[in-house]
């Protein structure tokens, strides 16, 4: 590919991300999961965003919580074994939301009155922290992502310039060879790339994804408390 036609796509596709959200990687370099991000703005999510998702600040449980106060159970909800065993049980999103439902369901009917409210604050508390955790984890993984795409991206150009820089038509069997090592190493580079890019709508919806599943879990435990904590 010849360098300016090169670099035009790369600069296009660049200046998409920049002035987008997110990012994966199909290596290792792929965002995983989990913590809390200081809030911001959709207007000043910077350059580390490349996603077309606009960028949260990190959730609030009002957003997804209209029951009894969960503060304290956010703090204390691992003091409760049944809890914390559930809410390991419910949170990963290897488990079906039906399920998880259901499982929730049953977890409630095993209390009455004040002590029901309790049980079910205290999942609720689990919950909200450990999916606004892993939200969180996968926004920081994808802005690192989006950091290493732009190194990579300034890699490929620097080794156009290189190659551009030797002459093409030397016989020098050394000269031929720095051109052929040179050339390799930026379509290899190329490659990762755009496969990289093409991960990023997919990886992008995955904080809303998260979101989702805890505005519906949350949902269910409020559908379970006693009818004055609704």
């Amino acid at each position: 590919m010849p360098p300016i036609t090169f670099l035009l796509r790369l600069s296009v596709v660049f200046a998409a991300i920049q002035s987008a959200p997110v990012a994966m990687a199909q290596s290792t370099e792929a965002p995983g999961a989990v913590v809390q991000e200081a809030p911001s703005t959709t207007a000043n999510a910077g350059a580390e965003w490349p996603c077309e998702q606009p960028l949260r600040p990190a959730l609030s449980v009002g957003a997804v919580w209209s029951g009894p106060d969960s503060q304290k159970a956010q703090e204390t909800w691992r003091d409760t074994p049944a809890i914390a065993a559930l809410v390991g049980q419910i949170a990963p999103r290897h488990t079906a939301q039906d399920e998880a439902i259901a499982s929730i369901r049953r977890f409630a009917a095993g209390y009455e009155g004040a002590a029901r409210t309790d049980a079910l604050t205290g999942l609720f508390g689990g919950l909200f922290e450990t999916l606004n955790a892993e939200r969180n984890a996968i926004v920081r993984g994808i802005k690192r992502f989006d950091r290493r795409q732009d190194a990579l991206a300034r890699r490929i150009e620097d080794g156009w310039k290189s190659l551009g820089e030797l002459d093409p038509e030397s016989t020098d069997p050394k000269l031929m060879e720095q051109r052929l090592a040179l050339q390799q190493q930026v379509d290899w580079d190329a490659r990762i790339f755009d496969d990289r890019q093409r991960l990023l709508p997919a990886v992008c919806e995955q904080p809303r994804v998260v979101e989702q599943r805890l505005f519906a879990l949350s949902r269910a435990i409020q559908e379970e408390l006693p009818e004055a904590q609704h």
